[in-house]
């Protein structure tokens, strides 16, 4: 398995509402790139109703905050003339030759019509998962940060059950299971642990979560987490280690839980000595 990881700025050349959860934005700049550069798999896979998607990308972020909004907030997001609004885009590869993608970055698009918006590639990376990892040590102290809402889903009571059940709560091994579901579906070296050895090997310590709700569209209203919490790493395991490590490190490059191709479920890990991190609020801008 290969990622190609796209850190991305785009800048609008006039100033426009956009929609309330602005990863709908990024997927319109996906879909646009696929168009430019005529990479038909790239619009077959975005438009795919596929589960475990290869690829997962954030909301539009501004002066370091994602740009989202409540179903309560009356105040539309505005993408600002002249201002920098950043994001990341990260897509498993079927061959290297996809990589060719991010010429469709290096250009000026028009969104919804006639809004020009120049992007900018800030930064990108080709892992391998040989090197995705955390190297987490036994008894180190990891924060997670969960940037966008988060929606962990609890393992359904039936195979073909529809029943849909989500904890408002990082749980460790709804977390890891998450996690290994989709890297198992693309990498060659698979993860065996089992997701329930994650709630003894990594252990909330402190913590402050919130119920988070965005409105996805004018319908649509999506109910996950949003805060940070403090984890300890309580396993001496080599096998299960080198999982945690993986796993967690996949998560900073495809999100965590439910519906996060489209910008839920972002999260940045930090390994830690003593304070935690205060929580950074969304911002409509």
């Amino acid at each position: 398995m290969q990622i190609l990881v796209v850190n991305a700025e785009t800048r609008p050349g006039q100033s426009f509402v956009v929609q309330s959860f602005t990863a709908r934005v990024v997927r319109q700049i996906l879909f646009k790139i696929a168009e430019r550069i005529e990479a038909e798999w790239l619009t077959d896979v975005l438009a795919s109703s596929q589960p475990n998607k290869p690829y997962a990308y954030t909301p539009l972020y501004y002066n370091g905050r994602p740009l989202y909004k409540r179903p309560e907030d009356t105040k539309p997001i505005v993408l600002e003339k002249g201002e920098s609004y950043s994001f990341r885009v990260s897509v498993i590869l079927r061959k290297l030759e996809d990589a060719s993608i991010l010429y469709g970055f290096l250009d000026r698009l028009e969104l919804y019509g006639d809004k020009k918006v120049d992007l900018m590639i800030t930064n990108v990376e080709l892992l391998d998962e040989q090197v995705i990892t955390l190297n987490l040590k036994p008894r180190a102290r990891i924060v997670m940060k969960f940037e966008t809402p988060t929606l962990l889903q609890l393992p359904k009571p039936r195979k073909y059950s529809k029943v849909n059940r989500y904890l408002p709560f990082p749980v460790p091994g709804l977390i890891f299971r998450s996690l290994k579901e989709h890297w198992n579906t693309y990498a060659e070296e698979k993860i065996t642990s089992s997701s329930w050895r994650a709630d003894y090997a990594l252990v909330v310590e402190t913590y402050r979560i919130k119920p988070y709700t965005v409105a996805y569209d004018a319908k649509r209203h999506i109910r996950g987490f949003v805060g940070w919490a403090q984890f300890r790493i309580l396993t001496k395991g080599e096998k299960l280690l080198k999982a945690l490590s993986k796993l967690l490190a996949y998560a900073q490059l495809m999100n965590v839980g439910k519906s996060r191709s489209s910008g839920f479920g972002v999260v940045k890990i930090e390994n830690i000595q003593s304070h935690p991190p205060h929580q950074d609020k969304p911002s409509n801008h």
